[in-house]
């Protein structure tokens, strides 16, 4: 059908406008159903893009060796050597690109809504063997009950081939649903738990796109080669959320491109934080409008 200029999803028919003009409505179905999907390299279209960001983050990690500075530990893993990157969007250029890229923000946009903002971006790199990480959410330090939507959505590109072997991703198909945390006793036994093994493994080439709902349980299966595995994760909020990171340090060019747009994906705009003299009326003015409009 047509999408229509209707005043009641407003901000709705432009993303999903978007998601359509992208082909990107099959991977809206699967999110509702599963709470995850994948969009292959050839959708995403996007091979100088990766190799930019892999040659980044081996940059980054490669620095940080020669500094001395401690290897990250995931959740629950034991990794021959693992890093986390964090506020990747100030430390390399080329990742602002993919925070902006359509595809990345249509699908955080449909996530958390239209007037989402941008949570975190962090670069994951394992090489060797590693046991696997533990089931989780991306809502954590939410308690329980879950909302029935995600706070925060995880859009992953996948910078290496994924594989059970390469330590992937483990996704339980529909567990955005259950609208809760995965207790100790229910860690499958490929990680280390007692549970029936209700994860599925995501195998998709390097250049995918994965994304998830923050609801959906996730974690990885263990790492059996040696081959580099690597991915930059952006987890979009909504606009009420407390943002992972400050992002002060954005690269003013990046600024300079996108303008209004990435500004507010910042927080610039933000009405939180006044002091005596009240909330700025023009951002107090913009959130109204969005709460008469689903989809915002």
């Amino acid at each position: 059908m047509e999408i229509g200029d209707w005043t009641t999803s407003a901000e709705l028919n432009r993303v999903y406008r978007d998601a359509r003009d992208l082909g990107l409505e099959t991977n809206l179905a699967e999110l509702e159903a599963f709470g995850f999907t994948i969009i292959p390299p050839q959708k995403v279209s996007e091979d100088a893009l990766v190799s930019r960001m892999l040659s980044a983050t081996i940059d980054l990690c490669e620095e940080m060796d020669r500094a001395g500075a401690g290897l990250s530990t995931p959740l629950g893993s034991e990794c021959d050597y693992a890093r986390i990157l964090y506020a990747l969007i100030s430390r390399a250029e080329v990742f602002g690109e993919a925070v902006m890229h359509p595809l990345a923000l249509t699908l955080g946009r449909y996530l958390t809504g239209a007037s989402c903002r941008l949570f975190t971006t962090a670069g994951f790199v394992k090489k060797g063997k590693a046991t696997s990480t533990q089931l989780h959410t991306d809502t954590a330090g939410t308690p329980p009950p879950l909302y029935p939507y995600g706070l925060v959505c995880n859009i992953s590109w996948l910078l290496t081939d994924y594989t059970e072997e390469n330590g992937t991703f483990a996704i339980v198909p529909g567990s955005h649903r259950y609208c809760r945390h995965p207790t100790a006793t229910e860690q499958p036994k490929v990680m280390g738990g007692s549970a029936a093994d209700n994860c599925i493994p995501i195998i998709a080439p390097r250049g995918s796109i994965v994304a998830f709902n923050g609801n959906t349980w996730h974690g990885t299966y263990p790492k059996k080669n040696d081959a580099l595995r690597a991915h930059f994760a952006i987890a979009y909020c909504r606009n009420y959320m407390m943002q992972g990171e400050r992002f002060d340090d954005v690269f003013p060019a990046h600024l300079e491109a996108y303008g209004d747009e990435l500004a507010h994906l910042l927080g610039r705009d933000t009405w939180q934080g006044y002091d005596a003299a009240g909330p700025r009326s023009s951002a107090l003015q913009s959130i109204w409008r969005s709460n008469f409009s689903p989809g915002a």
